[in-house]
């Protein structure tokens, strides 16, 4: 009932002035909800050095927990923050590394009210230019795409020796076709908004995906964990990137979804034994 009046308007709109539509589509898609804090998170919080760090002109923070010589980077994904894949650090401090996350523009306790792609990845380069070169990354969805874009366009230069996509999309069709079935867009706002999400990358749309992005990236081993029943990002996405990422380690889990498998103790010991693996 409550998207009825967002619908209508979309359709009219969309009919008249597709351009207009698709602005206000894009103005939605970028402009993530604020979450409230998980009470488990206030424990790590608790342990945690807080930081903060300009990106712009937003105010962005951080958090670091170990004194290890080498660091490993979280990131979250949308709507999500910083300590939103707090599993990992006490598994990743005993192993002898220094841990790193923050909370992203427009999330969290950081600064601003809208991001995309391009911006988001822009904060982690910011980040990075702050913490000095990681071992490695763990990035969970959303976070995962603009953790490679930034490695990919933004920091070509830097060699990554550890990448662990968690949940990742692999093309922006499955995000763009929820855009479209929530809002019912006809196809002249698609094509529109297409072009907007070019315009704000200022490349080709197909640069972004990160099914394409492996070629532009100085990455050492890659291991994929992904749901089999994930209803938020289809487990197809998972297929994609081990066929078209050489020598990437896949790792399935089932029934735990977009979310719950970076809970899992077995999950976590996993990843976290990744990522300690010498070469």
């Amino acid at each position: 009932p409550l998207l009825y009046p967002v619908r209508l308007y979309f359709q009219l709109i969309g009919r008249l002035f597709p351009r207009k539509a698709a602005q206000r589509a894009y103005t939605l898609l970028t402009t993530p909800m604020q979450r409230a804090r998980h009470r488990q998170s206030d424990a790590i919080l608790e342990q945690a050095r807080i930081f903060e760090f300009m990106y712009g002109k937003e105010l962005l923070k951080g958090y670091e927990w170990g004194q290890g010589a080498q660091t490993v980077l979280l990131v979250h994904g949308w709507e999500s923050r910083g300590t939103g894949l707090r599993n990992f650090v006490p598994g990743l401090v005993a192993e002898g590394f220094r841990v790193v996350a923050f909370d992203g523009p427009a999330h969290g306790d950081s600064g601003g009210r809208r991001t995309n792609l391009p911006h988001f990845a822009g904060a982690i380069r910011a980040l990075l230019r702050r913490i000095g070169p990681v071992h490695g990354v763990i990035a969970h969805s959303f976070g995962g795409v603009a953790t490679a874009y930034a490695f990919a366009w933004l920091m070509p230069e830097l060699v990554l020796p550890r990448l662990v996509l968690i949940g990742v999309p692999a093309r922006h069709a499955a995000m763009v076709d929820e855009m479209r079935r929530m809002l019912r867009l006809n196809e002249r706002v698609l094509a529109e908004l297409g072009r907007i999400m070019e315009e704000k990358l200022q490349r080709p749309l197909s640069d972004a995906e990160l099914i394409n992005l492996y070629d532009h990236l100085h990455v050492g081993r890659v291991l994929v964990v992904h749901d089999r029943y994930d209803n938020v990002v289809p487990f197809e996405s998972a297929r994609l990137l081990y066929d078209h990422w050489p020598g990437t380690d896949l790792l399935i889990t089932e029934y735990m979804g977009h979310f719950r498998l970076m809970k899992n103790p077995e999950v976590v010991q996993r990843v976290v034994r990744f990522i300690a693996e010498a070469d």
